[in-house]
C-alpha cells in the first residue's frame, strides 16, 4: 500500500471546492491502482499540465488559434488530381513511355460521334451547310493552343480526295495511282497482279464516271466514290472515322501532358464547340476520358465539401442521441479543429486529394471522434463513480498510455499501405497516418483544457450509469462462457485461412469508367459511343526510327497492323496510322499482301491534311504513330493483348515500337494493384503483432488482441466473395482499415482488464467492471468508427459508395468480434495465469465500490470509508494507470 502526498494542486485554483472536496465523496487526489504514490513522476507531470492547461485557458485558445490559423492556410495547398500520376508510378517505364507518346502525338482524345437519322446515310452527313460546319468546328478548335490535332469526317474524305487526284487531272499520276501500279508491279504473282490491275481499271472507271467539275464534297455521288470501295462497302483505310453505315465521328486529340485543370478546360471547349453547331440529317454527342476525369475532378471538390457535412451531421446525431454526458458535443468540435490540423499538414506534404484520398476526411473524423468519445467518457467515469479529486488528470494518467498503443497501431496499419504500387493508395496511407496522430494530439489538448476548466469550475455530480442500456449491452456481449475460448480461437483461424482462399478469387474492377456514376452524362454518353461503334477507347503504338521513311521500318508497321487486327479482331477492330492507310488502300480481294515502300508512305504523307500529319507522324523526333480502336472487352483482357505485343513485337534493328495510351495507362494501373494487395494486409497484421509485442513484452496478451481481428479480416473476404462484389482499389486495401480499428478497440480492452485485475479483481469481474465502466464510451466509439467509413455509402461514386458499404460492415464485424470474442478468451487465458501476472505489492481481494455494482478493493474502498466515518484525510490512488503500470503488460 502505498504513502500518500500531499496535492500539488494549490487549493486556491478551485474556488469553492476547498482542498478538492467540496463535492462529497471526491477525493483529494486522483484514483489509482495500488502501488507506489502516483503523484510523483509522471502522474505530478499531468496533474500540473491539466492544471496549467485550464488555468491558462485564454493562452490555450490564442495557441490554439495560430496553430489553427496556420496549419489552416496548408489547406489552400491540398490539390485535386485525377491524372496518372494517381495510378502509375512517375518512375515506371509505362508512365514514361505515356508521358514520351502524348510529348509527340497529344495527350487522350475526345470523339464527337455523328449519329444519322433514320433513313439517311453516309453520303447524307455531306451537305453544304454540314461541310462548312466541318470546317468552321476545325478551324475553331484548331486555333486553340490546347488542341493538338482535329480529324473530322470531312478531314478523311479530303485525305481520300488528295490521295485519288493529280494536279494535271490524270489520275494516273496522283498518289494513289503511283502507290497501286506500284503495288501491282511488285506482286509476284502473275494472277494476284492481274486481279490488281482490273481493280483498278475499276476505280478509275467509277472515278470518271464523275464530271471534274462534280467532284466536290456535297456531291453524294463523289462522296460515295471516296467513301466506300469497288464492293460498296466503307474504305478500310477510313473505316476509323466512319465505324458504321449509321455513324461518324470526329476525333479531338488534346495537348499532351496538360495539367489536369488545363485538360478539362480542353474537354469542354471540344464538348461545346460541337454541341453549338447544328448538322443536317444528324445528331452529336461528344465525349472521352478527358471529359470522365474533369467530372471526377469536379466531383472531388464538391463531394469533399459533401461528404464532410454529412459526416459531421451524423456524427452529431450519434453524440446527441447516444453519448448521455456532460458537453456530449464536444468531441465533434476538437475533432474538428484536429481535421483542420491534419489535412493542413497533408497539404504542407503535398499530399494530393484524389478519389482515394478524398475518403480520408470521413475516415479520420470517426476515428478521430472515436478516440476523443474514449478520453471524454473515461474523465466523466473519474468525475462520476470513482469521484477523482482530478478527474482529468486520472484520465489521462489511465487512458494514455491505452491511447499510445492503439494510435501507434492503427499509423502502422496504416502505413502498411505505403508498400502498395499505386500511388494513390499510398496517399492515402501517409494521410491517414499523418492525420490520426496530430488529431490525437488535438483531441488530448483541446479536451484537457475544456474539461479541466470545466471541474474546476463546475465539477461533475456523481452518477451511476453502468447499468444503463449501454453498459448492459456490452455485458452481454461478452458473457459467452470460457468454456468457448478454445473453439473461438480455432474459428478465428479458419475463418482467416477460409478468408485467405477466397481473397484470391475476388475480382478487381480497376476501370475508372466503373468508379464514377454510372447514371451520369458523361458515362451515358460513352455508354451510346460504345454500343453505337463498338468501341469507346484506344491502344496506342508509337514506333521510332532513324528514318520513318525507310522500307524496313514501314513495312515492319505495316505487318505488325495486320497480324494484330487478325489475331484479336474482337479486341482491336481497326487501325488508324498513315501506313496502314496506304497499306489498307492497297489491298484488294483474292491477291497476294503486298507492303507499301517507304516512298509509298512518303507521298500519303504529302497528301495528307495538317491535322492529319501531325496525328500520325512527328517528323522531328522520327516516330510514327498508330492507334487501335479498343472492343469493350475487360480491363484484364486488353492487359493479356497489351502484355501478348510487348512479348511479340520483333521491329528491325534501330526501331522501337512501344504500346502506349490509355489502355496501357489502365493495364499499369491493373498490374500495380495486384501485384501485392493482399500483402498489404498481412502487412498490417505483422506490424501490429510486433508492436504489441514490444508493447505488451507477451506473446499470449499480443495474440489475444488479434484474435477478433483476424475474423474481421477473413470474413471480409468471404462476405465480399459472397456478395459478388468487384473490388475497386479503396474496398480491396480495406483490411488495413479493418485491422487499424479493430487493433484499436482489442488493445483499449486488454489494457483496461489489466488495470482492473491490479485492483484486485477476478478475471471474470474485470471483465464485467470494464464492460460496466467503458461500454458506453465502446459503443459509441465503435459506432462513430463505423459511420465514418459507413458516410461514403452516399456518394455517388461507385468506387466511394461501395467501399463505404463494404468496409464499414467489415467495421463492424471487427468491432463487434472485439466485444464478443475477446472477454472470454481474456478469461480463460487470465485464469491460466497468462495475461495478468500479480506483483509483490498489488492489493488483496476485491471489495464492493462506492455504488451500486461497483467493485473496489482494499486501500480505495478503505480511503473512503475512513473518510466518512472518520474524517481522514488519506487519499485513494487514481483509477487510470500510467506507463509504469503498464509496462509489464
Amino acid at each position: 500500500m502505498s504513502t500518500p502526498s500531499p496535492s500539488t494542486d494549490d487549493p486556491a485554483d478551485h474556488p469553492g471546492r476547498p482542498e478538492h472536496r467540496s463535492e462529497p465523496g471526491r477525493t483529494s487526489e486522483p484514483e489509482h491502482g495500488s502501488g507506489p504514490d502516483r503523484r510523483s513522476g509522471p502522474s505530478a507531470a499531468l496533474a500540473r499540465m491539466v492544471s496549467t492547461v485550464s488555468r491558462r485557458s485564454g493562452i490555450v485558445a490564442v495557441v490554439a488559434l495560430l496553430v489553427t490559423a496556420a496549419l489552416g492556410f496548408g489547406t489552400t495547398r491540398l490539390e485535386f488530381t485525377t491524372g496518372q500520376d494517381n495510378y502509375l508510378n512517375p518512375d515506371s517505364q509505362v508512365a514514361r513511355d505515356n508521358v514520351a507518346y502524348q510529348s509527340l502525338f497529344g495527350g487522350q482524345a475526345m470523339v464527337t460521334l455523328f449519329t444519322l437519322d433514320k433513313g439517311e446515310r453516309l453520303e447524307d452527313l455531306f451537305t453544304k451547310r454540314n461541310i462548312s460546319q466541318f470546317r468552321e468546328l476545325q478551324a475553331s478548335l484548331d486555333a486553340d493552343d490546347r488542341i493538338e490535332s482535329v480529324i473530322t469526317p470531312l478531314t478523311a474524305l479530303e485525305f481520300t480526295n488528295n490521295l485519288v487526284t493529280s494536279p494535271d487531272g490524270n489520275p494516273v499520276n496522283s498518289p494513289a495511282g503511283k502507290i497501286l501500279l506500284g503495288a501491282q508491279r511488285r506482286d509476284p504473282d502473275p494472277v494476284s497482279a492481274q486481279r490488281r490491275l482490273a481493280d483498278s481499271v475499276t476505280t478509275l472507271r467509277r472515278m470518271q464516271a464523275i464530271p471534274v467539275a462534280e467532284r466536290v464534297y456535297d456531291n453524294p455521288a463523289w462522296v460515295s466514290f471516296l467513301l466506300r470501295d469497288n464492293t460498296g462497302a466503307i474504305r478500310k483505310s477510313i473505316k476509323p472515322f466512319f465505324p458504321t453505315e449509321s455513324t461518324s465521328q470526329m476525333v479531338t486529340r488534346l495537348r499532351g501532358n496538360a495539367s489536369l485543370t488545363t485538360e478539362g478546360q480542353a474537354a469542354t471547349l471540344a464538348e461545346k464547340a460541337a454541341s453549338e453547331r447544328m448538322f443536317d440529317n444528324a445528331t452529336t454527342m461528344s465525349t472521352g476520358a478527358p471529359a470522365l476525369l474533369r467530372d471526377l475532378n469536379d466531383y472531388l471538390r464538391g463531394g469533399f465539401v459533401t461528404l464532410g457535412g454529412i459526416s459531421l451531421a451524423l456524427m452529431a446525431g450519434l453524440l446527441l442521441v447516444a453519448f448521455a454526458v456532460r458537453w456530449r458535443l464536444l468531441p465533434l468540435g476538437v475533432v474538428a479543429v484536429g481535421l483542420i490540423w491534419a489535412f493542413g499538414l497533408a497539404g504542407y506534404a503535398g499530399v494530393p486529394l484524389s478519389v482515394v484520398t478524398i475518403s480520408g476526411l470521413p475516415v479520420l473524423l470517426g476515428v478521430g471522434i472515436d478516440f476523443a468519445v474514449q478520453l471524454h467518457s473515461r474523465v466523466e467515469e473519474e468525475a462520476q463513480l470513482a469521484r477523482a479529486g482530478h478527474p482529468v488528470t486520472a484520465a489521462l494518467a489511465g487512458l494514455l498510455p491505452a491511447l499510445s498503443v492503439a494510435t501507434v497501431a492503427a499509423v502502422l496499419s496504416f502505413l502498411a499501405l505505403e508498400f502498395s504500387d499505386v500511388p494513390m493508395i499510398r496517399d492515402f496511407g501517409t494521410l491517414l497516418a499523418l492525420g490520426l496522430p496530430v488529431i490525437v494530439i488535438a483531441t488530448i489538448l483541446f479536451l484537457t483544457a475544456s474539461l479541466g476548466l470545466r471541474e474546476r469550475r463546475r465539477p461533475t455530480p456523481p452518477k451511476d450509469y453502468t447499468h444503463g442500456p449501454l453498459g448492459r449491452t456490452v455485458i452481454t456481449l461478452g458473457s459467452l462462457p470460457r468454456i468457448t475460448a478454445l473453439p473461438l480461437v480455432a474459428v478465428s483461424v479458419a475463418v482467416f485461412a477460409v478468408g485467405i482462399v477466397t481473397d484470391g478469387t475476388l475480382k478487381i474492377q480497376t476501370d475508372p469508367e466503373k468508379w464514377v456514376d454510372q447514371q451520369g452524362q458523361v458515362i451515358k454518353n460513352i455508354n451510346t459511343l460504345r454500343a453505337s461503334t463498338g468501341s469507346a477507347s484506344e491502344l496506342g503504338i508509337y514506333v521510332q526510327s532513324p528514318n520513318v521513311f525507310d522500307d524496313a521500318t514501314v513495312a515492319f508497321l505495316a505487318e505488325f497492323a495486320n497480324t494484330r487486327l487478325a489475331k484479336d479482331p474482337a479486341d482491336l477492330l481497326t487501325a488508324s496510322s498513315l501506313v496502314t492507310t496506304i497499306s489498307f488502300m492497297m489491298e484488294v480481294p483474292n491477291t497476294t499482301v503486298v507492303l507499301p515502300t517507304g516512298q509509298d508512305v512518303r507521298l500519303g504523307y504529302a497528301a495528307a491534311p495538317p491535322d492529319l500529319q501531325r496525328a500520325t507522324v512527328n517528323l522531328a523526333h522520327n516516330a510514327l504513330n498508330l492507334v487501335f480502336r479498343t472492343g469493350s472487352g475487360s480491363l484484364e483482357r486488353q492487359a493479356a493483348i497489351v502484355d501478348d505485343i510487348r512479348d511479340t513485337v520483333h521491329p528491325p534493328q534501330g526501331v522501337r515500337a512501344t504500346p502506349s495510351g490509355l489502355v496501357v495507362v489502365g493495364t499499369g494501373l491493373l498490374e500495380n494493384f495486384t501485384k501485392n494487395r493482399t500483402q498489404l494486409t498481412y502487412f498490417a497484421l505483422v506490424g501490429v503483432l510486433l508492436m504489441l509485442l514490444v508493447w505488451h513484452r507477451s506473446i499470449v496478451r499480443a495474440v489475444l488482441s488479434l484474435v477478433p481481428v483476424l475474423i474481421a479480416v477473413g470474413l471480409s473476404s468471404m462476405i465480399a466473395w459472397l456478395v459478388g462484389v468487384d473490388l475497386s482499389p479503396l474496398t480491396a486495401v480495406g483490411g488495413p482499415l479493418v485491422i487499424a480499428l479493430g487493433s484499436e478497440f482489442t488493445t483499449l480492452l486488454v489494457l483496461r482488464h489489466l488495470e482492473e485485475r491490479r485492483r484486485g479483481l477476478t478475471p471474470k469481474e474485470a471483465v464485467d467492471q470494464t464492460a460496466a465502466r467503458t461500454g458506453r464510451a465502446f459503443v459509441v466509439s465503435a459506432l462513430a468508427a463505423v459511420i465514418g467509413v459507413a458516410v461514403l455509402a452516399f456518394s455517388s461514386l461507385p468506387l466511394l459508395r461501395d467501399f463505404g458499404l463494404l468496409v464499414a460492415l467489415n467495421v463492424a464485424i471487427a468491432l463487434l468480434s472485439a466485444l464478443v470474442v475477446l472477454p472470454p478468451l481474456l478469461i480463460w487465458a487470465d485464469e491460466r495465469g497468462w495475461v495478468h501476472q500479480p506483483r509483490q505489492d498489488d492489493p488483496g481481494p476485491a471489495v464492493d465500490r462506492t455504488g451500486p455494482g461497483l467493485r473496489q478493493h482494499g486501500d480505495m474502498w478503505d480511503a473512503q470509508e475512513t473518510r466518512s466515518k472518520a474524517g481522514a484525510s488519506r487519499p485513494r490512488p487514481m483509477a487510470g494507470g500510467n506507463r509504469d503500470e503498464t509496462s509489464a503488460v
